[in-house]
């Protein structure tokens, strides 16, 4: 038969006080459960809802073309500035006139050729890891079946089967590596996209901010196949005598010119996708959103069909992280001498003395720093909840050791009379607080990771930008920390008596 050792008998002992009142020793490991639980759900909660997460997303430097001063005065363009961080900047209820206004001629780039160079000359750009958003804006002339499922009301005005658009609409140029992920995501959701004529140049695609109700998603079906080309902005010269024409006052010259367009290559329409569907290829636009408004995806091969140059419609550039101050002072100072140029070229905006749209810059480490208030509060706050919960379930604990201390003096004092040493009531009430810890953990390890992980798919699926991180040194800090605390409640409870 075993004989018990002297430690496992106070084991023992201790096992058999914390049982005599069942309740009051599931009530407190509960408490302590929660308010270690609590705690850790906090912390996780405080840094995977950091605002850093999304922003280490973004690129250092987001370069794309101003409004015009029409647009601008609409409030177009500058709406990322109050909005909340993971809404795309470039996000717009601007349209193509809007955008254009000051600037609508084919050679038009809002990043210009010769401000590109310059940007290509400043050193530290990572320039295998920065992203330039190519295409250019045209006129759309579609099929009526084509544009029903966007707009009805545009099919209607007309009894021909092609209509023109009246907006000046974007069409961006992918690369084979987007075509690829637009492929796979079109299989894994098994949409009707014909994607075969976007690769091999002959279709095109339109993209939209989650615009289609299921009706006009079931027309987008209909539509596809059906022809579609693309009419070129006028040239800056004819922009100019277009302008010239329209302020003179000599009613002759003011008869109505046909400007000559060119046109592309008739393409067929590949389909309708929703960029703001759950999973869509992280493919970064220029301005889009603006329903009436048009945005293409277009292929390399398919682009050499209209009769225009690329242009660049945004730049994401990456610095190198030791480099990035005097990459942003290089680039700030560029963006500033190219708008002080942009003012003065006057010549085709309809507004007398008004100057061609310029360039923006949004710095990754300026949103950081206006954010860094918010988001030390943010901390603060949170761990301050989180530490006053953990308090809560600890202080639950010793009031229960130390009320149990003064109720049970008569039963300390004849558990020494018949010979219990010192070291063994430490023994006794070591382990009386081991059973708590080992409850605790028990708890932590099963029902807690479990909410643990339910809270990280919930998270998840509620932002976008929200990283998890196993709590690993938490749950570790908060072992140790019991542990501390029952070797500490024991001594003093020993020293006391």
């Amino acid at each position: 038969m075993h004989r018990r050792s002297e430690t496992e008998e106070m084991f023992y002992i201790a096992w058999g006080n914390i049982t005599r009142q069942n309740a009051r020793f599931i009530i407190t490991s509960l408490s302590i459960f929660l308010g270690v639980l609590s705690f850790i759900l906090m912390n996780v909660l405080t840094n995977g809802c950091d605002y850093k997460h999304l922003l280490e997303k973004r690129p250092d430097f987001l370069l794309a073309g101003e409004f015009s001063e029409f647009g601008k005065s609409q409030g177009c363009g500058e709406e990322y500035k109050t909005r909340e961080i993971d809404v795309d900047p470039l996000l717009t209820q601007g349209d193509g006139v809007e955008l254009l206004y000051d600037n609508d001629y084919d050679e038009f780039s809002p990043i210009s050729q010769e401000l590109e160079k310059k940007i290509h000359k400043i050193d530290g750009i990572d320039w295998e890891k920065s992203n330039l958003i190519k295409g250019a804006y045209v006129t759309t002339v579609i099929s009526r079946k084509g544009i029903r499922p966007y707009d009805e009301g545009l099919s209607n005005l007309t009894d021909d089967n092609m209509v023109e658009g009246f907006s000046w609409d974007t069409v961006q140029i992918l690369n084979d590596n987007q075509i690829l992920s637009l492929e796979k995501y079109v299989q894994d959701n098994q949409l009707n996209i014909d994607l075969k004529s976007l690769e091999e140049g002959n279709g095109v695609l339109i993209i939209h901010d989650h615009m289609l109700t299921p009706e006009q998603q079931k027309l987008a079906d209909e539509a596809i196949g059906e022809p579609v080309y693309f009419k070129t902005l006028l040239s800056r010269e004819d922009a100019i005598l277009r302008k010239e024409q329209s302020n003179s006052e000599n009613k002759e010259k003011q008869q109505e010119d046909e400007f000559p367009q060119k046109e592309s290559e008739t393409f067929t329409l590949c389909g309708y996708l929703d960029r703001q569907s759950d999973n869509f290829p992280e493919i970064h636009q220029s301005w889009h959103g603006r329903e009436g408004s048009i945005y293409y995806f277009i292929s390399e091969k398919g682009f050499q069909k209209i009769p225009t140059e690329k242009k660049i419609l945004a730049m994401e550039l990456t610095a190198d992280p030791e480099k990035e101050p005097y990459v942003k002072t290089q680039i700030s100072e560029l963006v500033s001498e190219e708008n002080k140029k942009r003012s003065e070229m006057t010549e085709v905006s309809m507004d007398e003395g008004t100057g061609e749209a310029g360039v923006f810059v949004i710095c990754k480490s300026d949103l950081m720093q206006q954010k860094e208030t918010y988001m030390r509060g943010n901390r603060i706050l949170l761990g301050a909840i989180s530490i006053i919960l953990f308090i809560a379930g600890l202080t639950n604990y010793c009031n229960v050791v130390f009320t149990g201390m003064y109720t049970r003096r008569k039963e300390f004092d004849i558990m020494k009379s018949i010979g219990m040493t010192d070291k063994q009531m430490k023994l006794m009430l070591f382990g009386e607080g081991s059973y708590y810890f080992m409850c605790v953990m028990g708890l932590l390890f099963t029902v807690g990771m479990a909410v643990v992980f339910g809270v990280k798919i919930y998270m998840e699926n509620k932002l976008s930008y929200f990283t998890f991180y196993w709590p690993i040194h938490i749950t570790v800090g908060v072992i140790l920390s019991l542990l501390l605390i029952n070797v500490a409640v024991t001594h003093f409870i020993c020293k006391k008596r």
